[in-house]
């Protein structure tokens, strides 16, 4: 419990920091499932994390973090452009059952995910794919899908 408190102080307290560009926190739903957050370092590049918890492959407490190149395309919309970002990160799972249980998955991720920024309120919804490589304890391949929600600062 109280790696899990650290953690969350942790990405609070990164999150909370002034970034260049945009930056927001919200929530993530799919597999993982909780808080999502970024972080921008300029109007072309952000990093991203999530403490969530996994339920598919693995189950267990999933922490993420990843660098982003964000607006790699731009779809325009009636509304406002829909953003394409992509990036390369590190993905940890505390395993808590099955033959694993007690051992942490860890491993690189690549996501793939469109973003739409709302002005008013201040929001911006995401959905990402991402693959991630699982090099202990076991090499394995996972596929991560997620839909959320950020209010944005």
């Amino acid at each position: 419990m109280m790696k899990f408190f650290i953690l969350l102080v942790l990405l609070t307290t990164l999150l909370t920091y002034r970034a260049y560009a945009d930056s927001g926190i919200g929530i993530v739903l799919g597999d993982p499932t909780g808080i999502s957050g970024r972080l921008g370092l300029d109007n072309r590049h952000s990093l991203e994390g999530a403490l969530a918890y996994s339920s598919s492959h693995y189950e267990g407490l999933h922490l993420h973090a990843t660098y982003l190149w964000d607006r790699a395309r731009t779809i325009g919309t009636s509304e406002g452009p829909l953003e394409m970002y992509y990036g390369l990160g590190v993905r940890v799972i505390t395993i808590q059952e099955g033959k694993y249980d007690g051992d942490v998955a860890v491993g690189p991720r690549a996501p793939l995910g469109l973003l739409y920024n709302f002005t008013n309120p201040n929001l911006e919804v995401f959905g990402e794919i991402s693959a991630a490589l699982d090099l202990a304890p076991k090499t394995d391949v996972d596929l991560d899908v997620g839909l959320g929600i950020r209010v944005r600062f």
